[in-house]
């Protein structure tokens, strides 16, 4: 049986007290730093400073290629280039020391129309439940899910009483989580418990992304992913950021779902609430620019959402962690429950459907759901400049104005506060209106529109949030 996790805490006490330094020895995890279709960063840790290789092939192919680390660390990042997209890869990376680990992982397929799957599983929180730790990831690597996604709290390093202990918590990470992290591709963002407004967190080291670190969004498919970093008192500068990156993925016409990603939920009802900062800065702008779907962790619960104006949401924190209690019969609640799970995700472009099966840790199904494709407005180009012609398209399907013969755009800048004109639509074979506009030379940051047809009370204003379009900047 496994020992106490106040008996590892004194043997790591113990450990540390002894003469020798305390080392560190991880197993490789998958992300992607760069494109999901044709590489893959291989990261894993060394007790100390030595050489490192990656060899890896498409499964069934005995021709292997080798990619070498280009100097001695203890800390291994090697990033492999030039794969075949939408093809399973086995690898074996070890180092001078003798270690040796084997694994897979698969590509994003480089088309938007092969249907792939993924899972999502969230806040183990180093440990402190291993044996349904264990459990989960012994559920999501069985379901066999292209890759794997996290909101976080995969550690407990921020709240350990030493260094030791939360060394150990990244530790029990790795042991409880091997199955996924050798199952392919394992794509985070940071939770309070890893401790992400402290540059010196394990995290960095340990969980390579994109340049810009703890923001980053890639795509797979037709799926965009924003990844976010929502730690206490950050909410508000990171509101720019995010805004563009909606912006991004809300005028790509190859993007049909956009995914948002962070740690804390801004509606949880139950053990712990939603967090007010989010409501207030970011969930305007996901009905703004018609999310998808906003997925976070935090509250040890899941709660799936009915549509919040227009916006599906989604929290999933049963991945190995403390359980708490929720609140079901909330008005705002789809469905909700309490204990350790995850959740997998299929996406079928043909169909324009994006599913989820929620699993309990033996991999029974409790819920279920689905996401249709759905993008009322495009525009082009994705950040327009003032002076210059805008785009803008209106899929009346599903909307108030849907039948509709007649639609017009209205339209101002920066919140309606100087309202610009309203121009007539033109109907296209397809049902979809259009039209062109000029950016007024007076528009400060963006601009704001919703339609109206003919009638008084025949408007589509987004759920009273309107929609918008942020301005090029001049010094681009």
């Amino acid at each position: 049986m496994r020992k106490s996790v106040c008996s590892l805490a004194l043997a790591a006490l113990a450990a540390a007290a002894s003469a020798a330094p305390w080392s560190f020895t991880a197993p490789p995890w998958l992300t992607w730093t760069e494109d999901p279709a044709t590489t893959v960063t291989v990261t894993f840790e060394s007790p100390e400073a030595t050489d490192a290789f990656v060899a890896f092939a498409p499964e069934g192919s005995e021709e292997r290629r080798r990619a070498e680390a280009p100097e001695r660390s203890a800390r291994h990042e090697l990033t492999l280039r030039g794969l075949l997209p939408g093809t399973r890869y086995a690898y074996e990376a070890g180092d001078g020391l003798g270690a040796r680990y084997e694994g897979a992982f698969k590509t994003a397929p480089a088309d938007r129309e092969t249907p792939f799957r993924f899972a999502l599983a969230s806040d183990l929180q180093g440990g402190l439940r291993y044996e349904s730790a264990v459990a989960v990831a012994k559920a999501v690597a069985a379901c066999g899910a292209d890759f794997a996604i996290s909101t976080g709290d995969l550690s407990d390093y921020r709240y350990a009483p030493d260094y030791p202990f939360a060394l150990q918590s990244w530790k029990d990470f790795f042991s409880a989580y091997a199955p996924v992290l050798a199952s392919g591709v394992f794509q985070c963002v940071t939770g309070n418990h890893d401790e992400p407004e402290n540059p010196d967190s394990l995290w960095f080291r340990l969980a390579p992304r994109p340049s810009n670190g703890r923001d980053f969004s890639y795509t797979v498919g037709p799926v965009r992913f924003i990844c976010l970093d929502n730690a206490e008192f950050e909410v508000p500068s990171r509101t720019p950021r995010l805004a563009r990156a909606l912006q991004e993925a809300a005028a790509d016409p190859a993007v049909r779902w956009t995914i948002v990603m962070f740690h804390r939920p801004p509606y949880s009802w139950g053990e712990r609430g939603g967090q007010g900062v989010v409501q207030e800065w970011w969930c305007p702008l996901f009905a703004k620019y018609e999310a998808s779907l906003v997925v976070a962790g935090h509250a040890h619960t899941y709660q799936r959402t009915k549509p919040l104006s227009g916006v599906n949401y989604l929290v999933s924190g049963g991945g190995g962690g403390r359980i708490y209690g929720v609140d079901p019969g909330r008005s705002e609640i789809a469905f909700a429950t309490s204990g350790w799970h995850f959740v997998e995700f299929a996406c079928d472009p043909a169909k324009g459907v994006l599913s989820l099966a929620a699993r309990d840790a033996d991999g029974n199904v409790f819920d279920r759901a689905e996401y249709p494709a759905r993008r009322t407005v495009r525009f082009s180009p994705a950040f327009p400049k003032r002076g210059e012609a805008c785009t803008i398209s209106y899929d009346p399907k599903g909307r108030p104005l849907e039948g509709a013969e007649k639609v017009f755009l209205h339209f101002g800048h920066d919140f309606f506060k100087m309202p610009d004109g309203c121009v007539e639509m033109e109907k296209g074979e397809d049902g979809i209106f259009s039209a062109v506009v000029t950016v007024p030379e007076t528009a400060l940051w963006h601009l704001a529109f919703c339609f109206h047809g003919e009638g008084e009370k025949a408007w589509d204003n987004n759920h009273r949030a309107n929609w918008q379009i942020l301005l090029a900047p001049d010094w681009r």
